[in-house]
C-alpha cells in the first residue's frame, strides 16, 4: 500500500481509539481516580492480610486440604485456596450456600435478604466459584459506594472535607466489612444512591434505589424516612403539593416495594411467610425477617434499646468477653460521633441516623453474645461520616485517624479469619 493510502487510512483507527480513552477519562474526575487507586490498595491489602492470617487456623476444608505455603498444583485451586477461601466465615457461608443451591427454610438461609446472592448467581455460574462471585460483587459495590458517597457528601461539603468524610467511612473499622463478602456494601451503595438522587430531586430513582436497598437488607424500608422528608421539603411543606405532586410521592412507594418483591417471594417459592400476629417479637420474625433465623443465632430477638443495651451491660460485668467489649466500645465511639456530626447533618439525615441507632441497639442476639454484629449495623448510619467530615481539617489530624482506622480494620480483620468476633 502507498505511503499516502496508509497515512489516510491511519486516522480511521487510532482516532476512535483516542477519543475512547477521552471519554474514559471524562467518566472520573482525577480526584475520583485516586479514589479508585486508595480502593484498589485497600482491596489487594486486606486479601493479602486474610492470606497472612488464615494459615493461623483453618476452618474451611480447602484450607484444611490444601497448605498455603508452598503453593502446589493445580494452580487454580491453591490461588482459590489462599485468596478467596480466608473470606468463609460466618455470614458468607450461607451467602455461598444461596448462591449454590438457592434458599430453603431449614437451613436459615431465608432470613438473608436476596440482592447479593442474585447479582452473584450469574457471576458464579460464569466463574464456578460462588465465593468468588460474591467477593467481586461486594468489591465492585464498595467502589461504586465510595465514588457515590463522595458526591453525596459534596452536596454539603467542599472537596477537601467531602473527601476526608470519604476516607473516615472507608478506614472505620468496621468498614473491613466491605471488603468481605457480606451484603453491607452493596446496601450502602443503594442507600447512598437513594438519597442522592432524593436531594437531586429524581424521586423515581430514589425509590428504585431504596427497592434495591430493601431488596439487600430490612433496614432498607427506613429510608422511605428520610426520603419522605426530602420530598416533604422540596414542596415547602405544602399539604396541597400531596395532590398535585402524587407521582413523586407514589415513587416512594417503590421502597417498602422492594421489601414486598422479597416477601412475595418468601410466599410463593418458599412457603416462608406465615403471618403470626399474636406478639409483636412473632411478628417481626414472621414478616420482616424468618421463622428460620433461630437456625442462624439460635437466640434473638428486638426489645427497646434500653433494655437491650442493660442486657448487654449485665452481661459483660457478670462474664466479660472481648467479643462484647469490643462491641460496646464502638458503640460508645460512635455515639460520640453521632453527637459531633449531629449540628452539621440535614434534618433528613438526622432522622435517618436516629431510626438505624435504635434499630441497631435494639437487636439482642442471646445472653452469651448480646450484641453480635452491633459495629457494621451501625455503620449503615453513614450520613455521620458526612457530619464528622467538617471536623478533621489538618492532614496530619486525618493522616492519625486513618492511621487508628487501618489499625482497627487489621485488627477487625483477624478476628474475623480467626473466626473469633462476629463483625
Amino acid at each position: 500500500m502507498p505511503d499516502s493510502e496508509l497515512h489516510m487510512h491511519r486516522p480511521l483507527t487510532v482516532v476512535p481509539s483516542v477519543k475512547a480513552f477521552s471519554g474514559l477519562q471524562h467518566v472520573l474526575s482525577r480526584s475520583e481516580w485516586q479514589l479508585v487507586a486508595i480502593w484498589a490498595v485497600v482491596r489487594v491489602l486486606t486479601i493479602l492480610w486474610a492470606l497472612l492470617m488464615a494459615p493461623i487456623r483453618p476452618l474451611t476444608q480447602r484450607e484444611l486440604r490444601i497448605p498455603a505455603w508452598p503453593p502446589s498444583l493445580p494452580w487454580d485451586n491453591w490461588l482459590e485456596r489462599v485468596v478467596v477461601a480466608p473470606w468463609e466465615r460466618w455470614d458468607a457461608v450461607y451467602y455461598v450456600r444461596i448462591v449454590r443451591q438457592g434458599y430453603r427454610i431449614d437451613d436459615g438461609t431465608a432470613q438473608f435478604h436476596p440482592l447479593l446472592p442474585w447479582l452473584a448467581t450469574p457471576v458464579a455460574r460464569l466463574t464456578g466459584q460462588p465465593l468468588l462471585a460474591l467477593l467481586l460483587v461486594s468489591s465492585m459495590a464498595t467502589l461504586l459506594l465510595l465514588l457515590a458517597f463522595e458526591r453525596l457528601a459534596r452536596l454539603d461539603l467542599k472537596p477537601a472535607a467531602a473527601r476526608t468524610s470519604t476516607l473516615l467511612l472507608m478506614f472505620s473499622p468496621p468498614a473491613v466489612i466491605l471488603f468481605a463478602p457480606y451484603t453491607e456494601s452493596l446496601w450502602l451503595l443503594c442507600a447512598v444512591l437513594c438519597l442522592w438522587w432524593a436531594r437531586k430531586r429524581q424521586w423515581l430513582l430514589a425509590g428504585i434505589a431504596g427497592a434495591c436497598a430493601a431488596l439487600a437488607r430490612q433496614q432498607g424500608v427506613f429510608l422511605l424516612l428520610p426520603v419522605a422528608w426530602e420530598l416533604w421539603e422540596a414542596s415547602r411543606r405544602d399539604k396541597r403539593s400531596i395532590r398535585r405532586e402524587y407521582r413523586n410521592w407514589l415513587a416512594l412507594a417503590l421502597i417498602p416495594g422492594g421489601l414486598l418483591i422479597w416477601l412475595t417471594y418468601r410466599a410463593i417459592a418458599l412457603a416462608d411467610l406465615q403471618i403470626d400476629w399474636s406478639h409483636p417479637q412473632s411478628l417481626i420474625y414472621s414478616l420482616l425477617i424468618s421463622a428460620s433465623a433461630n437456625k442462624v443465632v439460635p437466640h434473638q430477638a428486638f426489645y427497646p434499646p434500653w433494655q437491650a443495651f442493660g442486657l448487654a451491660l449485665v452481661k459483660y460485668v457478670r462474664s466479660p468477653d472481648l467479643d462484647l467489649a469490643i462491641d460496646l466500645l464502638f458503640a460508645g465511639v460512635f455515639l460520640c460521633f453521632i453527637l459531633a456530626a449531629w449540628r452539621e447533618l440535614r434534618t433528613s439525615y438526622r432522622i435517618y441516623v436516629i431510626v438505624i441507632a435504635l434499630v441497631s441497639f435494639s437487636y439482642y442476639t442471646g445472653p452469651f453474645h448480646p450484641y453480635m454484629g452491633l459495629p457494621r449495623h451501625l455503620l449503615l448510619a453513614f450520613p455521620v461520616f458526612i457530619g464528622l467530615g467538617m471536623w478533621i481539617k489538618r492532614p496530619l489530624a486525618l493522616g492519625f485517624t486513618i492511621t487508628v482506622g487501618v489499625l482497627g480494620m487489621a485488627f477487625f480483620l483477624f478476628l474475623y479469619v480467626l473466626q473469633i468476633w462476629v463483625p
